[in-house]
This record gives structure tokens, sequence and C-alpha cells, in this order.
């Protein structure tokens, strides 16, 4: 039985690996879409709930605002003399007065609040908290109309909605005694306008229905829309739903929410495509998902003739030579190194001359696993694989700004420590590595970490050591930053050492957790270790100053005032300018 080729067996993988995933995103896509309108929906539906709330809030303040003036023995003697006493009166005319004064004041305490009012019965004279004429004119026919059909002593215990010029409004109404009324009145169209006022795009609409459904405010909707939007609500009253509208063909999500406080409820259409704006796009590219197969698997074809297959046939057609006594060939090389390490032996073993090749090939390589592991053990991981959860939380947010920011200070970072393989660099180069680490943790702790770094011009281009002062920088950040809200802050400042001559003094401030007792005199005594412990970055910078500088090279540990640590440096100052005739000009501040 033939055996199949290697090209049908790729093709065949190739399938039974793309098929799969393209069937679990068809089906990711539409479980995402259902499952993103789902939580989308209860959102919107919670955020209009608590404005429901809020003004649920609003009208049981007014209410006991009410019962507060009826209660009051100061307001209940204003409200006896309205009663008691005739309008020429002058303590008639003190008790209104000072009850008008009163609402007046209570009525700037309530937002989208439109009068309080206080009425004489028998006078029937009215007191409102709204200066306008139109207003409280409408406002007395209103309240007068109703209020002659009432019964002495009948109480009120509940909103109200009345209707007067085309206008509705909320009334609540409490009997101060058997003469006067008071009471709260808002304007339905007040009352709904914070809520309009949300942004969910255009077409939008939010209304105030009775108990019976019907449109107590004005509405851009037709009435063919609101009387099916009033089916809906009866046939399926829950929180939200999806509502196509029959004058556009459109869905909306039709929130439904009752007030406790009044005999109200909202309903608020929301056209789900300014909700759901960028799924259609999503949907769009599952779409093309499997033309991009298809140009994928011609490339990928293609690829395959030229990288894998067109060197095996040439491989194998030698071969086959060989086996015939063929030994004058000499197959052409490939451009991937496996084949090409395989064409190339082939190509040895045939010439007798492989054994050098093949050395050389192997100390190559032995140089690259080296350099590898050397580069590897400088790379912190744990460094590594935070910045990277960063990037991608900043990516699920839509921060490309601050990706991009992440990204070049990370890119510096790791730039460097793969060149840090030269003896010396300057304190600037060092500096600018310095500065990419803390921009990088300002980014992971935000609000949390601030520097300030301070050299004198001269004396950046200093030479200095590899990553000598970093680890102290990074060994701050690791071990003296407290939890909570305080701000941790270091300092970085290297200038001419004034005990020491032609040498540099570098300090590293914090105003950290500082050092216990113990280390900072296990750190003073210079018991570093042996480089293998807790310790490895402090001995390992110690141990290479004193190899580079001998005995003009000196580390210190001291505790800041108030709090905090000082990590001082001193090294010879190579390659500085020691005429530093105007030192504070010619200072270079970078804070953060």
């Amino acid at each position: 039985m033939k055996k199949p080729t290697l090209r049908i067996g790729l093709i065949r993988s190739f399938l039974m690996i793309i098929t799969p995933l393209i069937l679990f995103l068809y089906y990711e896509n539409y479980y995402a879409i259902r499952i993103v309108r789902e939580e989308v929906s209860q959102s919107t539906s919670n955020v209009l709930a608590i404005h429901i709330t809020q003004i649920d809030r609003t009208l049981e303040e007014i209410t006991h605002y009410l019962l507060r003036q009826i209660v009051s023995p100061e307001f209940q003697s204003a409200y006896l003399d309205m009663a008691s006493y005739p309008e020429t009166n002058g303590k008639y005319t003190l008790a209104k007065i000072k009850i008008h004064n009163e609402i007046t004041a209570g009525s700037s305490a309530f937002e989208n609040f439109y009068s309080f009012f206080a009425y004489s019965v028998d006078k029937e004279d009215f007191i409102f908290s709204r200066s306008s004429y139109t207003d409280t004119n409408n406002l007395r026919e209103m309240l007068g109309a109703y209020l002659r059909k009432q019964e002495d002593g009948q109480t009120f215990g509940n909103w109200m909605v009345l209707e007067q010029g085309g206008r509705n409004y909320l009334v609540r109404l409490a009997q101060a005694n058997s003469g006067v009324y008071i009471g709260a009145v808002i304007l339905l169209e007040d009352l709904i306008r914070p809520l309009r006022g949300l942004d969910y795009g255009e077409r939008w609409e939010a209304i105030l229905l009775d108990t019976a459904g019907q449109t107590l405010t004005k509405s851009v909707m037709s009435q063919e829309t609101m009387t099916a939007v009033n089916r809906k609500l009866v046939a399926n009253p829950q929180a939200f739903q999806v509502f196509e509208n029959p004058v556009d063909q459109k869905d909306y999500l039709l929130v439904s929410t009752a007030f406790q406080q009044a005999p109200l409820s909202l309903a608020a259409m929301i056209p789900e495509k300014s909700l759901l704006q960028r799924l259609p796009f999503f949907q769009r590219v599952i779409y093309l998902i499997p033309l991009g197969v298809i140009i994928i698997f011609f490339f990928y074809s293609h690829y395959l003739r030229k990288m894998l297959f067109g060197p095996m046939n040439s491989l194998i057609m030698g071969m086959r030579r060989v086996v015939k006594g063929d030994l004058e060939i000499g197959v052409k090389e490939a451009e991937t190194e496996e084949l090409n390490f395989l064409i190339t032996t082939f190509n040895h073993m045939i010439s007798q001359i492989s054994h050098l090749k093949i050395n050389v090939y192997e100390e190559m390589l032995k140089a690259q696993q080296s350099e590898f592991k050397h580069l590897q053990a400088q790379i912190n991981p744990h460094f590594y694989l935070n910045s990277l959860n960063i990037i991608n939380s900043l990516s699920t947010l839509g921060e490309n700004d601050l990706i991009k920011k992440m990204t070049e200070h990370l890119a510096d970072y790791f730039r460097f420590i793969t060149r840090s393989h030269r003896d010396t660099i300057t304190l600037d180069e060092e500096v600018r590595h310095i500065r990419n680490y803390l921009e990088i943790q300002m980014l992971r702790f935000p609000d949390k970490i601030t520097y300030q770094i301070e050299l004198s011009e001269p004396l950046t281009r200093t030479s200095i050591l590899p990553l000598m002062i970093q680890p102290f920088v990074e060994n701050a950040v690791i071990h003296g930053m407290e939890e909570g809200s305080k701000t941790f802050h270091i300092e970085i400042s290297a200038d001419t050492c004034q005990e020491v001559p032609n040498c540099i003094e570098i300090l590293i401030r914090d105003n950290g957790v500082g050092f216990s007792p113990s280390i900072l005199s296990t750190f003073n005594d210079k018991m570093f270790g042996d480089g293998t412990g807790t310790h490895m970055g402090i001995w390992n910078v110690y141990r290479r100053m004193r190899m580079a500088f001998g005995d003009q090279a000196e580390v210190s540990f001291l505790q800041a005032e108030p709090n905090g640590a000082v990590v001082r440096l001193i090294i010879p100052a190579i390659g500085a300018f020691h005429e530093m005739e105007d030192e504070e000009n010619g200072k270079v501040d970078d804070r953060r």
C-alpha cells in the first residue's frame, strides 16, 4: 500500500486544525453577541432604574417636608392664623409672608422642582413659591378646581396626576388644618428631563406613563408606536426587553420601571444599534473568515512548496542518485536552517569534508546558546510578565496612547539590558535606563510613584559600570514602597564628592519603609553574602565596583529623615568635566 506524501499529510493537518477553529469562531461570535446584548441591556436598565430611584427619593423627601410643615409648632400657628383671620387683618398678612418665605426657601432644596403652595379654603387664596404670573395662574386654576370638589376633612396620602393647559403635573396635598391645605407641584416634563439628558445615541426616547398606560409627557414617537409599546408592556411587563418598532421596523431596547412614590412608570426606548454599535463590525468580520482562510491557505501552500517541498524533492533525488552510485552530485542549499543543515550535511558526507564545517557549526550553536542564556539571566520574568499584563489590560480598555508609551519604555528597557555587556557606559545612559524603569513602574502603579533625577551637567558623561545604580532603584521600589494611598517618591542625584577629590557622589533616596536596624548594620558591614542569596544584586554591584575602581569606590546605607532609605555611592569621576563654572545653571532636573 502506497503511503501518503508529506504534502498531502501537511494539507490534511492544516485543514484538521483550521476547520474546528473556524467553527469555534462562528459559535464564539454568536455567543458573544448574545451575551453582550444581555449585559448591555441589563446595565442600561440598571442605570435608568437608579435615576428613577433618585426621583422616588426626591418625592419622598418632599412628602416629609410637607409633613414637617404640618407638625411644626412654628408653622402651625401661621397656618392657624391664615385660617382664622380675615384677609384685611395684619396677622393674616404676616402669616402669608412667613409661609411664603418658608416654601420659597424650601423649593431651592429640591432639584427639578416646580412649586410649593398653601391654600385657604374659605378665602380661596393661594400662596405659591413660584413668582411667574403665567405659572401661578395655571396652578391656581388647576388646584382651585380640584380642591373645590373635595370634602372638608378629606385626607390626601398619595401623589396624583393633574392636567392643565395641555401639561401634566404631579401633585401632593396635605391638610394643615380644617381651613388650609398645603402641597407640592412637579411638572412631569421637568421630572423626566434629566433622563433625557443621558447619552444613548440618537433616536432614543424616554416618556412617563400613568397606571393605565397613557402617555403623560411629550414624545417624538408616533401614536402607532406608543400604542404598540403599551400593548408590549401590558403583555410582557419585564424590566427590559427587545421591541420592534412597527413604524421604522428597527429593534429597540424597551425599559419599563414603575415609580414607588407616584402612580407613574417610565418607558424608555433605546435603539439597539446605538447600544451595540460595535458588534456589527465583528459580525461582518466573522463572515470574512472563510475568505481569509482561503487566502492564507494559498500563501501557505506556496510557502511550503518553496521552503519545504522543493528542497525535500531535491534532497530525495540526490539520495536516489547516491543509491545508484553517483557521488559527483551537489544538492542546492535550502532557505530554512533545518533543511539547509540536512542538505549541507549530505553534501559534506559525499565530498568527505563535512568534519570541519560540522565542528564550526557546533561551536556557533554553543556560542548562540551561551549568549541566549546570558541575556535570559538578565531579564526579570516577573517584571516582564507584569508589564505584559498591564499592556493587555490597557488594550482591553482601549488606552492606545498608554499602550504606546508602555511599549516604548519597555523596548528601551530591554534594549539597554541586552546591550549591557559593555565594560562601561555613561552616567547619562544609566539614568535614561532608570527613567524607563521608573516610567514603567508608574504605569503599573498609577498615582502611586513619583521620582526626581538631578544631575550636574558635566557629570552626565562620567563613565560608570553598567547597571550600577538601577539595582538600588529597583530594590527601593520593590522593598520600600508601602501599601496604602501614600505616594512613593524616589530621588536620584549625582554631584562632585566634597570628601574625596576627583570622585562623584551618587545618592538614591526614597520615602519608603527604610531599612530595619539589622539590615542596615549588615549592609554597612558589607555582608552581602556570596552572590547567590537574597542580596545578589547589591553584592554584584559592590563586587564590580571594587574590581573596577579599587579602594576609591564605596557604598553606604543610611536612614532618611523623617522616613525612608538612602544609598550613597562614591566612584572616580572618569571622563567627567572637572571645571564646573556654573554648577547650578548646568543641572538637569527631571521630575515626574
